[in-house]
């Protein structure tokens, strides 16, 4: 994480509340910008105790489970998304890393929705996505995704993506608008539909035998802060990415996607679901009561 992200920010607020409340008892330590290594060394530190704490997403390699937040077109607004993240839902599927000696002590938003932007044309039925060159990143459920819409998947490292989108090699990407903007992709790309199509969660994880060591007045601190600290980011990134919104639209030909083709997108993409309900990353039930939950 960079020092300036809604993470540190809110993480700054975390070790300030933490440190105060346990009366120096629990000291919080804070290495961004990539210190400690990559996301998957981290985590296995956290794993391994030789680090305590680590926000970033729901890994498989932390629990198959938490890749459910990461289905396409799963959700259709945010408050659906905090029924679950901040409820006895996401409290259950949270308990999916405690195997891996992981305790998942706060979730919340990592960017909201991702969209799509290309050069070609306007996307507004799953047909159009048919043949085009899209950049992602190297994550199976948006890889598969891709795929499953027809599109031709490019691996671009993110730094490069601004050069393969103006040069053509990549005719779109797919990003929250917060990644569109600071990337300036809005330079080299002509349409963005506001689809909606994937959400990502944030976990803070920490040891679980660490954390489970500490006091029960302690602990209780640690988790009331995260909670209070995953509150405070999200309300960073909904502010930020109503910011870009307003920023991006006189610099592209932005569709916004009516129910009627929403519901085509979410037909189109089943097969993503049969996919992974087969492989046993999450069973029909978790996501029937996943859409209830939503829909409160």
């Amino acid at each position: 994480m960079n020092a300036e992200t809604f993470r540190h920010r809110s993480l700054l607020m975390f070790k300030e509340k933490v440190e105060k409340e346990t009366e120096g008892r629990v000291v919080v330590e804070l290495y961004p910008s990539g210190q400690l290594g990559t996301e998957m060394e981290t985590l296995e530190a956290v794993k391994l105790g030789t680090v305590e704490g680590f926000r970033s997403g729901g890994f498989e390699e932390a629990a198959p489970l938490l890749e459910i937040y990461s289905m396409p077109f799963l959700f259709t607004d945010v408050k659906g998304i905090h029924n679950i993240t901040r409820g006895p839902l996401g409290e259950e599927i949270a308990k999916a890393a405690e195997p891996a000696g992981l305790l998942i002590i706060a979730t919340g938003d990592s960017g909201l929705f991702r969209h799509i932007s290309n050069n070609v044309r306007p996307i507004t039925k799953p047909e159009d996505m048919k043949g085009l060159k899209i950049r992602t990143p190297p994550m199976s459920t948006i890889v598969k995704t891709m795929e499953t819409l027809g599109a031709n998947v490019v691996s671009i490292p993110f730094v490069e993506t601004y050069m393969a989108l103006k040069t053509g090699v990549a005719d779109g990407q797919e990003n929250p608008l917060t990644n569109i903007v600071s990337m300036k992709f809005h330079e080299v790309q002509k349409y963005l539909t506001l689809v909606n199509y994937q959400y990502h969660a944030e976990m803070f994880y920490v040891n679980k035998d660490w954390f489970e060591a500490l006091s029960e007045k302690d602990r209780g601190i640690l988790r009331a802060a995260a909670k209070e600290m995953m509150l405070m980011s999200d309300e960073i990134i909904a502010t930020d990415d109503a910011k870009c919104f307003e920023f991006l639209k006189d610099k592209m030909e932005i569709t916004t996607l009516t129910e009627e083709q929403h519901a085509a997108f979410v037909k189109a993409v089943q097969p993503v679901y049969d996919y992974y309900i087969a492989k046993g990353m999450f069973t029909q039930e978790m996501l029937d009561r996943m859409r209830e939950a939503a829909s409160r």
